[in-house]
């Protein structure tokens, strides 16, 4: 049976949406199946960083028409003291936008996928892909089940799953997540604040568990413009009691000591949503195949630093679709060998880093000290800040730079470390 497409995509998230936008771009037939229709909710954070506001630039999806809110900058807030940073600069400054935005997941997937809709995907609703088309050792599509509850194949000459962090497809393709890194898990709802319109997004590094000692995670309250502030917490799995700990009433207790200087009331969320494991520091492996590729969150590819993933989602289905086009052009599939490649090169050592700095801050006392450093010193501020989005420079002698490189050397040397 011939391919109806060039390449199918599974998955209409970020890093769907963003692949399938940039190969229909270069001329290319795309579909993309997704279980969900939208508009749907989604458990996230809603903050976008200047990275993802970037693609989002880069694609032409217009958030000033849509009037999503923006974010100029971070506080960072601990004890009662507080440290404002400006989003991080990058030396090319073509290269990462100079502010972020909060936006409901609902209406950023959405768009983005409408928008790549618009560019001559076809997009299919209610298309859950159930198992692989494989065919002499090739995936060649998916076997997909309707709405309506009838199966059928789709075939395409490659393959892209982004199916998010619990990838099925994945999975049956033989993808897994390297029980040596961490993931992240975290919760977040929605109350109503008189401090919606505010610019900055709050990140609250007072965190603890129920010793009160110091755990790795932190707090966050993003105003969304629109009369609500997203409030939630995330916590990485090097915690101390990392299992034994719930995540609902970390909330509970995080809004509660916030409350008082961000009018809350906090018996009054409107729907908590959970956002279960989140693989992280691209974890999952492997993330292509002789005709396939795994993008996104399928890929573990959230930062290990925050979890945070939809720039690194965006990013990846970008550098999976030039890949793809180049093996649609003239190269073939060997074409597709390039993306773990570009993978690497742009977030290994910066992901070696949150591979160290995860393990260290799982004891309170680092915690402790990052966070009050953090805090009091607006260089060190500035620096975790660059670290933690992911915005690096050339400047090997600048402070987040040399970190890394140090960091990067350690695990070199000890890779257990």
């Amino acid at each position: 049976m011939s391919p109806i497409a060039d390449v199918l995509v599974i998955g209409g998230g970020p890093a769907g949406a963003s692949t399938a936008f940039w190969l229909a771009s270069h001329g290319h037939r795309v579909v993309v199946v997704e279980r969900r229709t939208f508009p749907r909710s989604k458990a996230c954070g809603d903050v976008l960083t200047p990275r993802a506001v970037r693609q989002l630039d880069a694609m032409g999806v217009d958030h000033v028409a849509a009037r999503w809110h923006r974010l100029d900058g971070l506080r960072l807030h601990h004890r009662g003291r507080e440290r404002s940073v400006d989003w991080p600069r990058h030396a090319d400054a073509s290269s990462v936008a100079g502010h972020g935005l909060v936006v409901r997941r609902r209406e950023l997937d959405d768009a983005v996928l409408a928008h790549a809709a618009a560019a001559g995907v076809d997009v299919r609703f209610g298309h859950d892909a159930i198992d692989p088309v494989v065919e002499r050792g090739f995936v060649r599509g998916a076997s997909v089940r309707s709405a309506l509850g009838s199966t059928h194949e789709i075939r395409a000459t490659y393959v892209i799953v982004a199916d998010g962090a619990n990838s099925t497809f994945g999975r049956a393709l033989g993808t897994s997540r390297s029980r040596a890194w961490p993931h992240a898990t975290a919760i977040r709802s929605y109350w109503h604040s008189p401090r919606h319109v505010e610019r900055c997004l709050e990140i609250d590094l007072d965190l603890v568990d129920r010793t009160g000692a110091a755990i790795p995670g932190y707090g966050w309250i993003a105003p969304m413009g629109d009369g609500t502030v997203n409030v939630g917490v995330g916590l990485l799995s090097t915690a101390r009691d990392f299992k034994g700990t719930n995540v609902a009433h970390l909330l509970d207790g995080f809004v509660a000591d916030v409350a008082p200087r961000w009018q809350l009331d906090p018996a009054a969320a409107t729907g908590v949503v959970r956002i279960g494991r989140v693989p992280v520091g691209a974890s999952v492996q492997p993330n292509a195949g002789p005709t396939y590729l795994v993008v996104g969150d399928a890929a573990g590819a959230a930062s290990p630093f925050t979890g945070a993933g939809i720039d690194a989602a965006y990013e990846s289905g970008r550098m999976a679709a030039d890949v793809v086009h180049e093996a649609l052009s003239d190269s073939g599939p060997t074409a597709l060998q390039q993306y773990p490649k570009l993978i690497a090169d742009t977030y290994g050592d910066l992901y070696k880093t949150g591979r160290l700095w995860a393990r260290l801050i799982g004891r309170p006392r680092p915690m402790r000290l990052f966070a009050a450093a953090a805090v009091r010193s607006p260089r060190f501020a500035d620096g975790a800040v660059r670290i933690m989005t992911g915005t690096l420079s050339d400047d090997a002698f600048a402070l987040p730079e040399a970190a890394t490189w140090a960091a990067t050397a350690v695990l070199r040397a000890a890779p257990e470390a």
